[in-house]
């Protein structure tokens, strides 16, 4: 199993190395530049969040300072902008996909839990994003979201995201 997990403080980069196998740079740490310089400076896979504000240029600039760095192992994940819609928890910038593909070299992710918050948008919104090009989907599970800590609404169950997968496989878009 590969294990990602966030990293927010820049002290804790060093630390993390033996029992990470990706870093995380999430959405509000996205213009943090003494993290960006730390995850930059080691031979980790990155994977990094898109700002709640950010623009795609911003996003760019900041994968930009990773590589800068020496680190060329970069993953971009598109996970929603704050805008003044309420139904989804965040917007998905469907179409920051294929500008990222075109602007960059690197892999791109949707987190499609996070850009809507809903359980019942994540499949036409993983089909969206593989149709748009972009390179893998995220999505949170959880064995019983309604008891998890947080984020909920948004976290499917086991059965659940098999069926996911399956859907996902069936569309064609998707294959292990």
């Amino acid at each position: 199993m590969v294990v990602i997990s966030e990293i927010i403080n820049p002290a804790h980069v060093e630390m993390a190395l033996d029992y990470v196998d990706v870093i995380q740079v999430g959405a509000r740490n996205s213009q943090n530049f003494e993290l960006l310089n730390a995850v930059g400076t080691v031979d980790k896979p990155v994977l990094l969040k898109r700002g709640l504000s950010g623009t795609i240029s911003e996003f760019i600039h900041a994968a930009e300072y990773v590589v800068s760095k020496g680190n060329g192992q970069v993953m971009l994940c598109e996970r929603g902008i704050r805008t003044y819609e309420t139904a989804t928890r965040n917007t998905l910038d469907i179409s920051a996909v294929p500008i990222l593909k075109q602007e960059t070299h690197l892999p791109v992710l949707v987190d499609v839990t996070h850009s809507t918050g809903r359980r019942d948008l994540l499949l036409p919104c993983a089909k969206a994003a593989l149709a748009i090009g972009a390179d893998a989907v995220m999505a949170e599970v959880h064995p019983d979201p309604a008891v998890a800590l947080s984020d909920s609404a948004q976290q499917m169950d086991i059965d659940q995201f098999n069926a996911f997968i399956d859907e996902l496989q069936a569309s064609g878009l998707y294959k292990r």
